[in-house]
This record gives structure tokens, sequence and C-alpha cells, in this order.
């Protein structure tokens, strides 16, 4: 495990972002040479991203184990987080609980963190963690990317997760080890709005439905609400880049999504600067 000394002064990096935004110079700060200076968050470009904490074969999507795998083998981690019915944030990338236990069923935020606890995820008898358990079990130790997903009304939800992101990063000092990602520009534009000081990463790409919550898949494929996010990367469907609509918003780096092989990754290697990946040990 490689041990990442930070040294990260976040007060001033605070007071710089402070200053760009009472001087409405933020939207031209990713256009910077010195933002990587500024932010030291190198890492979204220069680390590997597992999803959901899965590099191999065999290993349980979203578990403390698997968290702690990805630190040992130097991989940064993209943890999904949903809210429960009773306002508990968990880390679990689908909405129905059965598209991971089969012989369960039921829509997780219609589930209470104790119905949720009582599902076992393995032969391990792990369970689905809270956002607050995988913090505490990283501990710093790898950067990560909290993707929020939420079709749903902004506010309550972001507002949690802001929270238990100001207490870890304060806890570790890890304020540029931690970027928040979603595919609802709404989510990104609230943390711009309330904590601009956290990386924003904004998702989309390939859309199975027509819509996603209220909005229009259509419109979030071409990026059209990017503007309002003030987003500093961009995470897109490894399968079509490149993408035009990406180009035209110049962000710092593109991430590609969904890369499950070596062989696509090689394919998208050169229109994108990472990659989010599973199921494999990526090397170029």
């Amino acid at each position: 495990m490689k041990i990442i000394e930070n040294k990260f002064n976040f007060e001033e990096y605070k007071n710089k972002i402070d200053d760009l935004i009472s001087s409405k110079q933020l939207k031209k700060f990713r256009l910077q040479d010195d933002y990587f200076d500024i932010c030291n968050n190198f890492w979204i470009i220069d680390k590997y991203i597992a999803s959901d904490g899965v590099f191999e074969d065999g290993m349980t999507p979203n578990t403390l184990s698997s968290y702690k795998a990805c630190i040992n083998a130097d991989y940064a981690i993209s943890i999904p987080v949903q809210m429960l019915d009773d306002e508990s944030i968990v880390c679990f990338s689908h909405k129905n609980i059965s598209k991971v236990l089969p012989t369960e069923s039921g829509y997780l935020k219609t589930m209470s963190l104790e119905q949720v606890k009582g599902l076992q995820l393995n032969d391990k008898k792990e369970t689905i963690p809270t956002l607050e358990e995988a913090l505490d079990c990283i501990e710093g130790k790898t950067p990560i990317v909290i993707e929020i997903i939420n079709d749903g009304l902004v506010d309550k939800f972001e507002n949690k997760v802001i929270t238990l992101i100001k207490k870890y990063t304060d806890k570790h000092n890890c304020h540029n080890l931690v970027a928040v990602m979603s595919i609802n520009p709404y989510t990104l534009e609230h943390f711009l709005d309330n904590y601009p000081y956290i990386t924003r990463i904004l998702k989309s790409g390939d859309f199975t439905e027509k819509m996603y919550g209220s909005i229009k898949s259509n419109k979030l494929k071409k990026l059209k609400l990017y503007k309002i996010t003030l987003a500093d990367f961009i995470s897109y469907s490894h399968n079509m880049l490149p993408c035009i609509a990406v180009e035209k918003h110049k962000p710092v780096g593109v991430i590609a999504h969904g890369v499950t092989t070596q062989n696509e990754y090689i394919s998208v290697a050169e229109h994108c600067d990472n990659i989010i990946f599973r199921n494999f040990k990526p090397t170029i």
C-alpha cells in the first residue's frame, strides 16, 4: 500500500476559492495553468478509480472489505450513495435491492437502515455500509469519489453528505482527496452554492430511460446543464468518447466510466484522462 503524504493547506485553498467566487472568476479557474497546484487533486487524473471498490471478479461491491482491498492495491474508490426513507445515507449503486440480492426486492429509498442492515451481501455476512462507516474504514488512506444518486428533490440529501464530508476531511486532513460526482446537475449546483471546496464531477453518457427524475435524459446526455455546476471534471460513458458535448465545455479532465476490460481501456485511453473501472486491473 502506498501511503499518501498529504501536505494540503485547506485554509489557503478555501481562501483562494472564496476570492475567486467574490471576484466572479471561479468559472475561469479550471482553465488556469496552476489549477492542480492550487487544488492538489492531481490524483483524479493520475490514480485509477475502482467503481464500487471492485477491481477483481468475485469481490462484493460496496463492502468495507472491498474498500480495504482498494486501499491495499493503491486505487482510488468511487462510492455510490443513496438516502433511505429514514434519511440514512448508505453505499449502494442500484435503486432496487434485487439487482444485487435476487431473493430480495424493494426500492432502497423506501427502506429503513434497520431493514437494510438485515440484508447480507455475501457469505462473509457483510452488510450494506453507511457512508459514515465507509469513511471510517477508509480514513483518508486513498482518494474517493462520492457519487450522489438522486433523481428527486435536491437539498436534504446533499446537506447530509456535506456534513459527513466536512467531518471526514477535517478529521483526516484530506479535503483534496475527496470529490463528488452526480448525474444530477442540480446536486452539483447545490455543492457549488453551499460547499464549493470539494471537486465536482458531472457524470453523463448513455441513458436507458428517457427521463432521469424530472430531467430529460437527452438534456443530460448533451450536458445542457453543465454551466450551473461549474464542474471541473466530466465523467462520460467510455463507449461514447470522444464526444463533442464534452469537448465543448473544456473541463480540466475527462473521466471515462463503465470500463470493464483492458481492451475497453485501450480503446478509450486517448480520449480521456482517467477511468472509473471494475473487474480488472488496468495497465497502460
